[in-house]
C-alpha cells in the first residue's frame, strides 16, 4: 500500500503545530510522567517527510511520549542538526542527495555519544547486505505507517523499572 500525502501544509507549520501541542498532551494525562524523545528524520521527499512529521505529531498527541521530530533533506543538513541536538532515534532514507544514508549512518555512529542511537532505514531498494553487516533495521518503501510507528515506539520505550 503506497503512502499518499495530500495536505499542502508546510513542514515548518507542522513543526510549529507539534511544538504548540506538547503542553496539551501533558494536561491530558495527569499523573503520568511525560518523556520527550527526539527523532531525526532524514528524507529528501518533501511529501513523505511532511507525512512522517504529521504522524509523529499525532502519536505525541494520543500517546504517552512527546516526539520532537526534526527533518533534514540530506545527510549534510542532518550533520548540522546534530551539532545542536542529540536525537534518540534516526529515521534515514537510503537514497539521499549529496550523501547516501549508509554514509550518513557511518558518520553519525562514529561520534561516540551517538554510537548507540537506534536507526531505521527506509528505502524502496535497501542495500540488504550492508544493512545486515551493521545489524540495522530497515523498512521497504512503500511501508505500513502503523508498523513503522510501532517499531519507533518499541525502540524508544524505556526499560521497565524493577
Amino acid at each position: 500500500m503506497a503512502l499518499h500525502y495530500h495536505n499542502r501544509t508546510s513542514v515548518q507549520e507542522l513543526v510549529r503545530n507539534q511544538e504548540s501541542k506538547a503542553p496539551a498532551v501533558q494536561a491530558l494525562m495527569p499523573g503520568q510522567t511525560h518523556k520527550e524523545k527526539t527523532i531525526l528524520i532524514v528524507e529528501d521527499d518533501e511529501d513523505l517527510g511532511a507525512l512522517l512529521l504529521e504522524a509523529m505529531q499525532q502519536e505525541s498527541f494520543y500517546g504517552g511520549i512527546t516526539y520532537r521530530t526534526l527533518l533534514a533533506i540530506d545527510g549534510l543538513e542532518a550533520l548540522e542538526i546534530i551539532e545542536d541536538t542529540l536525537p534518540d532515534l534516526f529515521l534515514l532514507d537510503y537514497s539521499l542527495p549529496r550523501m547516501n544514508g549508509l554514509d550518513l549512518y557511518d558518520h553519525l555512529h562514529a561520534i561516540e555519544i551517538l554510537a548507540h542511537v537506534p536507526t531505521i532505514f527506509m528505502s524502496a531498494n535497501p542495500p540488504f547486505k550492508e544493512l545486515q553487516k551493521r545489524h540495522l533495521l530497515s523498512i521497504r518503501k512503500p511501508f505500513n505507517l502503523r508498523e513503522l510507528l510501532l517499531t519507533i515506539e518499541h525502540l524508544l520505550a524505556e526499560p521497565p523499572t524493577p
